[in-house]
């Protein structure tokens, strides 16, 4: 069983931390990047081994807002991220020499520099990484290969890796020959649900009903949605047309056309009574679909870490994966997988899982919710301290 609390040891005793968080988006952010800056920043600003925090983040996020009483942490604003060509703007460089920091934390894979201070780096996407997708628009391939070069130079450069789970690192050491004593794997945390309120979404009538399949995350190619329609579409044609499959997510405006595509298929294979699109939930509305849904699917076709599946294992979810990295890692024995682009099987799969008894699924659930449990916003601060303070003491 993959071990998620790891043994912290002690990086011995030094002065406190003065650390910079520099958030280089382009003036938006993910959720699960939100996420975890929610749960990360004041656990790492209220650990005894940090001096202050410098929150650098464009100012269209307003970041300071999701926070309330952060006394040692300054939030400063920034310009977006310029995917071409990014020089370090002077506000930046007035912050930083203001703030002096020992170390710079970059959530993100791109590459930061400022005068000798030790900069670690954290790999959220590995999209880029595998390779471009044939669904997607040329112009989005181009974007891709751009934030995959990008990406290689951080990551080359970077005094310290955080990978997001072990397929991250060991990509990272066979693939592009980093050394295994630069990188720290890290999991996030997944956060605990007992006493969320749900929410019926509000792009649902009122008189929903039936079983359903949720699904959710950003639609894109690289979510594998198609494994999916195709599965739904093999058990209509069984007879099965009470079945209903809600994804929930947004595209971004580049991928417009390729939900538009997907909306054309569903309904040329006569699925639009069977297909429900959500578009973005809530936490109240997501907590709903998790806890009503007959089973969450997750067909992606490359994770770092898979926050979308952590937080369906903890709302008790029956889960089915894609034996995709890093899926099998996440979900561990608590979910049942089928190979990727195999759509019968996935469908031969999610046919099991509806005929399941009351027995079969409250055991599956209780694999989920304890699997969840595993992972610890509080563990994943305090390695990410050990990790920054390890990057300033390497450096000097």
């Amino acid at each position: 069983m993959l071990m998620i609390n790891q043994s912290i040891s002690s990086v011995g005793n030094k002065l406190p931390v003065r650390i910079a968080i520099i958030n280089l988006t382009g003036g938006g952010m993910s959720g699960g990047y939100k996420k975890y800056l929610i749960n990360v920043l004041p656990r790492i600003a209220s650990n005894q081994r940090v001096e202050a925090v410098l929150c650098v983040s464009p100012e269209s996020l307003q970041v300071k807002s999701w926070f309330k009483d952060l006394s040692n942490v300054t939030f400063v604003s920034c310009d977006s991220f310029r995917l071409i060509r990014f020089e370090l703007d002077s506000e930046i460089k007035r912050h930083l020499d203001e703030f002096s920091p020992s170390v710079i934390l970059v959530p993100l894979e791109r590459f930061f520099r400022y005068k000798e201070v030790p900069v670690v780096n954290l790999i959220q996407n590995m999209e880029p990484m595998i390779g471009t997708m044939n669904d997607n628009p040329l112009g989005e391939n181009i974007r891709l290969w751009i934030q995959y070069y990008l990406a290689k130079k951080a990551i080359k450069k970077a005094s310290r890796i955080i990978s997001l789970s072990k397929f991250v690192s060991d990509f990272l050491v066979t693939r592009w020959g980093i050394k295994d004593e630069k990188i720290k794997l890290i999991y996030h945390g997944i956060d605990e649900r007992k006493n969320t309120v749900c929410m019926l979404p509000h792009t649902f009538s009122n008189n929903f009903s039936g079983p359903f399949i949720f699904t959710a995350g950003s639609i894109r190619p690289a979510r594998g949605l198609k494994d999916l329609l195709l599965a739904i579409k093999q058990i209509v044609s069984l007879n099965e047309d009470s079945i209903k499959l809600v994804i929930a997510g947004e595209p971004e405006g580049r991928m417009l056309e390729y939900r538009q595509k997907l909306i054309n298929w569903i309904k040329s294979n006569d699925l639009s009574t069977n297909v429900i699109w959500a578009g973005k939930l809530n936490e109240n509305e997501m907590a709903w679909c998790y806890k009503e849904c007959s089973m969450f699917v997750m067909t992606s076709r490359v994770e770092s870490f898979g926050m979308i599946g952590g937080e369906a294992m903890s709302h008790g979810c029956i889960c089915i994966a894609a034996n995709n990295p890093c899926l099998p890692e996440l979900f561990e024995n608590a979910a049942v997988y089928y190979p990727p682009k195999d759509s019968r099987k996935l469908a031969e799969e999610i046919q099991t899982v509806l005929s399941w008894n009351d027995n079969q699924r409250n055991l599956m659930s209780k694999k989920a919710i304890e699997r969840a449990e595993l992972f610890s916003w509080d563990m994943c601060a305090e390695k990410t301290v050990i990790a920054l303070e390890e990057a300033n003491k390497n450096d000097k």
